[in-house]
């Protein structure tokens, strides 16, 4: 369901602004004129104009609040999975959720005990936990609720557990694959620290005593050993607060989409975001399918997965291609995102019947390739970093002997 602005006159003429929830601008029309408003203008909403705009205080405040209520993700598939296994037991609902309440962490525990009463006073399961979104994302409510209306929760959840455990070991790919760059981009951070607060400012003294002219080079490293040294202070509070201008920016719609689509550019590290990314639609779209969410539903929950702007507000225009009629393959096709074996896989799922089974095939296909890459990015990178190591080493080693070398040359 998209939301729409409207601009309406009344019975005295006046100007009404407001917002409704429909499936079409013409209902919102319809809408409008039973309450007997004269529409002037009714627009749909998208992008930015969904999330309000947040000043640096708020945002600050916002994080330190989510922080706060943070669930980890293994914890709420390894919840997913134990749910699943005691309904699919038979166990009653309220008491599965009670018995998953020992042992977890006090942020998770009280929001199960929530869960549990909510359910108590009357809710259902996908209702109840809609009302934590910082522990379940609208995917996971979507499916919890297609199970309550199919009748079939405990296959549902264990479809939706096996998803999260998908989910969870690519994730644990990607991070060790990134494990062994940072570790050495942070020991190269310390190293040169190092040299710039106590190896630069002998060889500066041993300069000055000299009454050398250095050289340019030579020069702009002992410049940059000053500014660390007298300024350390200023540069982690700089560093600070770049930080958090950073991922203040992250909120902007327009920032976000420019720097998620450079992102995919990098050598190596953006072709497994990608494919990661292809993987995790068509695995969400096979299981929100499978469980009975309509294709619109299924296609609009499925663009908040994927975790990259960029490929969200693509995923919006399918989302509007396929209100007008658009088969789910001609949309796919058309974004120019996805590819081919991905569109050939949902075409031939729209003649079979079973697009959420090949979808899921090909969520399985990119799932395997990721881990290809990833089991052999050691072997890649390695070299990469020995080499970028050894550059930044040298060039700066190279900066700091120059003098020597040309004090040389010229008593040759």
């Amino acid at each position: 369901m998209a939301k729409f602005s409207y601009k309406v006159r009344d019975r005295e003429d006046r100007v009404v602004l407001g917002t409704m929830e429909a499936v079409t601008a013409d209902e919102v029309l319809e809408r409008l004129s039973q309450k007997d408003f004269l529409p002037i203008l009714v627009k749909e909403l998208s992008g930015d104009e969904l999330r309000p705009r947040k000043s640096i205080s708020e945002f600050l405040q916002e994080s330190l609040q989510n922080s706060k209520n943070k669930v980890s993700y293994r914890s709420v598939v390894f919840f997913t999975r134990q749910l699943s296994t005691m309904v699919g037991q038979g166990v009653p609902l309220s008491k599965a959720l009670d018995q998953l309440t020992k042992g977890e962490k006090p942020v998770f525990k009280r929001i199960i005990q929530q869960v549990a009463d909510d359910i108590a006073t009357g809710l259902t399961l996908s209702e109840a936990v809609a009302r934590h979104p910082g522990a379940f994302s609208p995917m996971y409510v979507a499916v919890v609720n297609s199970g309550e209306v199919a009748g079939a929760l405990d296959r549902v959840l264990d479809g939706l557990a096996n998803y999260m455990e998908s989910v969870e070991i690519m994730r644990g790919k990607i991070k060790t694959a990134m494990r062994y760059p940072i570790f050495i981009g942070g020991f190269v951070g310390v190293m040169m620290l190092g040299i710039m607060w106590k190896l630069v400012p002998t060889f500066e003294s041993i300069y000055a005593s000299m009454n050398a002219v250095l050289p340019p080079p030579t020069r702009m490293l002992i410049m940059l050993s000053h500014i660390v040294r007298q300024n350390t202070i200023l540069c982690m509070i700089a560093a600070a607060l770049l930080f958090i201008l950073f991922k203040y920016m992250m909120t902007r719609d327009e920032f976000k989409i420019v720097f998620q689509k450079n992102v995919l550019r990098i050598p190596v590290f953006g072709g497994i975001l990608q494919k990661n990314i292809w993987a995790t639609y068509c695995r969400t779209m096979s299981l929100l399918m499978g469980a009975g969410t309509p294709i619109l539903k299924a296609t609009e929950i499925a663009g908040s997965t994927v975790n990259n702007r960029y490929f969200g507000k693509s995923l919006e225009g399918i989302f509007g291609s396929l209100r007008k009629g658009d088969l789910l393959s001609e949309a796919l096709e058309t974004s120019g995102l996805f590819p081919v074996l991905v569109v050939q896989l949902v075409a031939t799922g729209e003649s079979s019947g079973r697009i959420d089974e090949l979808l899921a095939k090909a969520a399985e296909f990119y799932e395997r390739e990721v881990r290809s890459v990833v089991d052999s990015l050691s072997s890649i990178i390695e070299p990469v970093l020995i080499v970028s190591l050894g550059s930044i080493v040298g060039g700066i080693l190279f900066s700091l002997y120059l003098p020597i070398f040309m004090i040389g040359k010229f008593i040759q």
